[in-house]
Order: structure tokens, then sequence, then C-alpha cells
């Protein structure tokens, strides 16, 4: 947005964000074909889900406890996890889960999200004629994929037909809900929203 100029006209802004990821060993009636379930522990601030080969997968979900690294330069970080906070986070699983087995050495990847101010998405237009905004979706957007590519569609589709979407925002009926959606509520000029201010929305 910066590159095409378009980021001072931004009420809410998005920056990268280093997160951590973890596998380690699951414990006996938690592997995949024991059908266990997706976990979000949010009094220990960790969520887990097993994983293929007699694994889980651990993260984090910001508990104000945990010091959260925002990253200046997209381009310049560190994909090795950090021994401290992988201590942290098994002693955290260890608690709830007492016949887990802490392995000796931190496995897992640290990467980055891409989060807003209020930690929702922006699907937008912009005051730059053909360039159209889907960032700021943090760890959690994945799974909306379609519907946000059906948001943008609507948007760019609006523009050619001469409408402004910032003055009178596209709504969207989902197909299966029939509930409608305001895509102005994903606009870069709303106010921030007030959210749990973490991934979990």
């Amino acid at each position: 947005n910066r590159m095409a100029g378009v980021a001072d006209e931004m009420n809410i802004r998005h920056r990268p964000l280093r997160q951590e990821v973890y596998v380690a060993p699951a414990p006996d009636g938690f592997k995949l074909e024991d059908d266990a379930p997706v976990v979000a522990d949010l009094d220990t601030g960790i969520y887990f889900r097993p994983h293929p080969g007699g694994t889980l997968n651990l993260g984090g979900t910001e508990p104000a406890c945990d010091e959260l690294h925002w990253v200046e330069d997209a381009d310049d970080w560190r994909q090795e996890t950090t021994v401290e906070i992988w201590e942290t986070m098994m002693l955290r699983l260890a608690r709830r889960m007492p016949n887990f087995g802490v392995p000796v050495s931190p496995s897992g990847i640290g990467a980055l999200y891409d989060a807003t101010d209020d930690w929702v998405p922006i699907y937008d237009r912009s005051s730059l004629d053909g360039f159209f905004m889907a960032c700021g979706t943090s760890g959690n957007q994945f799974k909306n994929a379609p519907l946000a590519a059906t948001f943008i569609r609507l948007l760019i589709e609006a523009a050619e037909a001469g409408k402004n979407h910032d003055d009178e925002p596209i709504r969207y009926v989902g197909p299966r809900s029939g509930k409608e959606i305001n895509i102005g509520a994903f606009s870069r000029l709303r106010q921030a929203l007030v959210t749990s201010g973490t991934v979990m929305g």
C-alpha cells in the first residue's frame, strides 16, 4: 500500500507480526486417528490440534501476558523458533495434558501474520483506480479465502460500474445463511472495531 501511495488515506493500519507454531509428540488418545478435537484454551493462551504422524500443532492466542513481536521489515525476520517461548508453550500444554511428554528440543517455525490495528482484515478499494486491498488477515482468515475473493470481485465490479463503495458500501448475501454482510465493515476508512485484539477476533 505504501508503494502504491495509498497508505496515508487509511484509518486502519496493518503491519507484520511474528508468530511461532510448534510440532510436538501427541499423547495417547490425542492423535488424528482418535478423532481428537481442535482445542482453544484461552485460560492458558494456547490452541492445539492433532496433526499427522502422531504429532500435534500448538500455537498461542496472544494472551495479555505474552509480548507481541511486531516486525519493522517484513523481509528481515527469523524462521527459527525461540527457546524461551517454546518452553512456555510446552509448559502451558503440559498443564492441560498431564500425560504430555515435553520434547527435549523445539520443533516448529516462526513466520509472519499481517495484522491490522483491530485484527479485522481490510477488503477494500483504494483511491488509486484499479488498486484493491485484501490485507491484514492475521492468522485466521485463510479459511475465509473464498469469501474474501468474492468480496474483492464485487468491489472490482462495483468500481467498474462507477459505484462508490466508500459512500455506499456493497452488501453481499451469504448463499447458505441468507444473511447480509456489509462489506464496508472491512473498509480501510473504518474506525477501529472493538475486538479481542487477538487472532481469535
